[in-house]
């Protein structure tokens, strides 16, 4: 049986090795808060391509450091607790109550848009 494509088409990646590259350029030209705000996209829209990275470039002592010490994403400019709520779009907003329970959260507006750091529990805001 023949194939409906007559012609042989071109690859969809002609060069993968370029395509490489060019990721590893941006990533090398990118700042911290950009490389943060990247993983926290790919953990929400590809969870699975996110732990496959996460698993590649950990150690176990980073994963039982990370059991003990679970970071805290919080305001860098007024140290409020910030958070992405899909329903609400892509972006961290400021909220009240726990992070610990959906729906117990009162998001609020303080005046300007947040600039997300993370802590440790242990931390204060004081200490960013």
């Amino acid at each position: 049986m023949q194939t409906i494509i007559a012609q042989s088409g071109n690859d969809a990646h002609a060069n993968p090795d370029q395509a490489a590259r060019r990721r590893a350029d941006r990533l090398a030209k990118a700042t911290p808060e950009q490389i943060e705000k990247a993983l926290a996209y790919l953990s929400m829209i590809d969870p699975e391509a996110f732990e496959i990275a996460f698993t590649a470039v950990c150690t176990p002592e980073d994963d039982a450091r990370e059991e003990e010490e679970e970071p805290i994403p919080v305001c860098r400019r007024c140290g409020g607790m910030v958070a992405i709520f899909p329903d609400r779009g892509l972006r961290w907003r400021h909220f009240h109550g726990t992070a610990a329970t959906s729906g117990a959260q009162e998001i609020y507006d303080p005046g300007h848009t947040a600039q997300v750091t993370w802590i440790l529990a242990d931390e204060g805001p004081g200490e960013l």
